[in-house]
């Protein structure tokens, strides 16, 4: 058995065809990541300007058996991570291989901890689902079977939780906070993403994200390319009410994206892609979910209760695409007012997930 780079065009397509043939043999979760990897092997992506990135396959007599990119991000110094990890049942003493090497390389840059389930950065995805197992997972969304997480829970990572929530009916449930919502409507002003002013919004978006999310686990700071990029493959599916910011006066103080979930579009083991968005088209397919991707709200104004005016902004959209129900992205267990916002709001939580991390110092 061995840990081979996948540091030349042929191995990375081992590494690409194992992960094709492991969703479509599964049939239980769409592939939301596929062409970002392909796109990081291809350096087409600035995921890869700011961070040292190490695919690797665990092969035994030519059979990939685990797979996972070892990342160090040098705005996360403490960390080296192992991100898109994959792996066939059985196979614990591969996984010890790719965690072993994933040490090596964080002990080469001077890293204190190693961190499964972080995707390079938590826009990119964060945390193993740990619950729901036959249901499909939604857009951008962890999906992996249950021995994923038996593997680090047998060799004692700590475990950092995660949850998400669900609204099985979209209603008006919001009636009952009319009074304060028409207060927030007075006091701010609501306005949706423009792409004719593009960089401009876009760097709104980045600059919130930077404010709003300093000190949240794993989080670092994004710079405005990123960002940009990002929201342009966004846009090919996703409409401008998908991103809504709030201004006070001028000055934009919160944000929330929320878009259809695409996944719905797509049959149990696809590669999501571009064929689902014209599947959208011609079939007229409808989607009966919403996924709230995130919210942002600047500290200086989290006692205003802006959350609610920008969930109602949300609301007031989704009635015009046919949605039915909403579900929620991630939430770290340790986020005591989203979770509250959320337990005041929604029918209840839904899926779960987990991050692990060990010492390595």
């Amino acid at each position: 058995m061995e840990a081979v780079l996948a540091d030349n065009p042929k191995e990375q397509r081992r590494y690409l065809n194992f992960r094709k043939k492991l969703y479509k043999s599964g049939k239980t979760f769409v592939d939301n990541n596929y062409f970002m990897i392909k796109e990081v092997f291809g350096k087409r992506t600035s995921f890869t300007d700011s961070k040292k990135i190490y695919p690797v396959n665990i092969v035994n007599e030519g059979e990939i058996l685990c797979q996972g990119i070892i990342v160090y991000a040098s705005e996360l110094p403490e960390y080296i991570q192992i991100c898109f990890f994959e792996s066939l049942d059985n196979q614990a003493e591969a996984v010890r291989l790719m965690t072993g090497k994933a040490i090596e390389y964080g002990q080469l840059y001077k890293c204190s901890k190693l961190v499964v389930g972080l995707n390079g950065h938590v826009n990119y995805g964060l945390g193993f689902l740990s619950s729901h197992y036959d249901d499909r997972n939604s857009f951008s969304a962890g999906a992996n079977p249950e021995y994923y997480n038996n593997y680090f829970k047998a060799e004692g990572y700590d475990e950092i939780k995660l949850n998400s929530y669900l609204i099985e009916a979209v209603d008006n449930r919001l009636d009952r906070y009319s009074a304060f919502i028409n207060k927030l409507n007075r006091n701010y002003a609501f306005r949706c993403f423009n792409k004719r002013n593009f960089e401009y919004y876009s760097r709104i978006y980045t600059d919130l994200n930077n404010q709003a999310f300093t000190g949240h686990r794993y989080y670092f700071k994004r710079n405005y390319k990123e960002d940009a990029e990002m929201l342009k493959e966004l846009f090919l599916f996703m409409k401008e009410d998908s991103l809504i910011f709030a201004f006070d006066g001028d000055k934009p103080v919160a944000f929330i994206m929320w878009y259809p979930d695409f996944n719905e579009l797509a049959d149990r083991g696809d590669i999501f892609g571009a064929k689902h968005f014209f599947r959208n088209i011609f079939r007229n397919k409808k989607i009966r979910t919403a996924k709230i991707m995130e919210y942002g709200v600047l500290e200086e104004y989290r006692s205003a209760g802006l959350p609610m005016g920008l969930i109602n902004q949300v609301f007031l959209n989704i009635k015009n695409y046919g949605i039915e129900r909403v579900e929620s992205s991630w939430i770290l267990d340790e986020n005591r007012d989203s979770n509250s916002f959320c337990q005041a709001l929604c029918d209840g939580s839904y899926k779960e997930f987990a991050v692990y991390e060990k010492s390595i110092g």
